[in-house]
């Protein structure tokens, strides 16, 4: 069933570090996930993605905060997650912990970091397939 216009607007968030951002976060994917009818591990898989990201984004930002953008369309949700503080991709795979930028690989269809003095920016797209399509478990 195609999705209402309506419903396919960009939706953004600005979060602090603060113990109530990952849930702010979380709670606004589970609005969109609900308006595209998308599969429980489809939803999960978004959020576990964004939230690595979320983590990486206050862990770098330190005070400033983390804007996130949600680009909904018919066949992708694209997240962006943009910070003012410094990325650096050689050390990425190895930046402390270094397990969430190798999750948000393997959760999402394609992840894109870049850097600047203004800050980094991580866009993360995830093909969607809602209920009773073909690549759907349900």
């Amino acid at each position: 069933m195609p999705l209402q216009l309506s419903v396919m607007r960009p939706t953004e968030l600005i979060l602090h570090n603060h113990p109530s951002a990952t849930r702010k976060l979380r709670a606004t994917l589970d609005g969109i996930a609900d308006a595209y009818d998308i599969p429980s591990d489809e939803r999960f898989e978004l959020k576990f993605a964004a939230t690595e990201a979320l983590t990486n984004a206050l862990k770098s930002a330190s005070e400033d905060p983390v804007h996130i953008r949600f680009v909904p369309s018919e066949e992708n949700i694209e997240i962006e997650v943009r910070d003012r503080g410094g990325f650096d991709a050689a050390r990425g795979l190895e930046y402390e912990g270094g397990r969430g930028i190798p999750l948000m690989l393997a959760l999402v269809d394609e992840v894109e970091f870049s850097s600047s003095a203004a800050g980094t920016r991580v866009r993360m797209r995830k093909r969607i397939t809602r209920a009773g399509e073909e690549g759907s478990s349900f």
